[in-house]
């Protein structure tokens, strides 16, 4: 019974994130704009969409619907990375502004690999920095937290 649900949702998402891919190519390339009726669609029920979808598929694992996804989403390893959430937010945006700035050529002309690698770069430094943030300063400000207001 669940099969075809979550096909849906994840087709709606599939053309949330994929339905304007023909259109950019063409704009890129051809130098054709996306019609007026294309883009109002596109901007007023592309986030809804994802939305809703977001939702059912949250409501499918609520009610034990959701297979290896729920078990999936519900691993204790991400625990840890949830915690470095905020320091990594706090962290990359600096991070990012060293590099882009030491580099030579806009970020934007680098080929596709050497893009992906600068991402997963910025993603291990990132974090990395960002369990140093949060084993300096968030640990220990919780608990001391904790321990002012037992």
């Amino acid at each position: 019974v669940a099969v075809p649900i979550w096909l849906a949702t994840f087709g709606m998402q599939y053309g949330v994130v994929y339905g304007p891919h023909k259109d950019a190519i063409a704009q890129l390339f051809e130098q054709k704009l996306a019609s007026d009726v294309d883009s109002a669609a596109y901007g007023s029920l592309a986030r809804i969409a994802w939305g809703l979808a977001l939702v059912i598929q949250v409501l499918l694992c609520q009610c034990t619907l959701g297979g290896f996804i729920n078990s999936l989403l519900s691993w204790r390893g991400w625990i840890f990375l949830s915690r470095l959430t905020y320091s990594v937010y706090l962290v990359h945006l600096g991070l990012m502004a060293i590099v882009i700035e030491q580099m030579r050529a806009p970020a934007f002309l680098q080929p596709a690999f050497q893009a992906a690698m600068m991402y997963l770069g910025f993603m291990f430094m990132s974090y990395l920095w960002g369990a140093v943030l949060y084993l300096l300063v968030e640990l220990p400000v919780a608990k001391l937290e904790r321990v002012l207001y037992r």
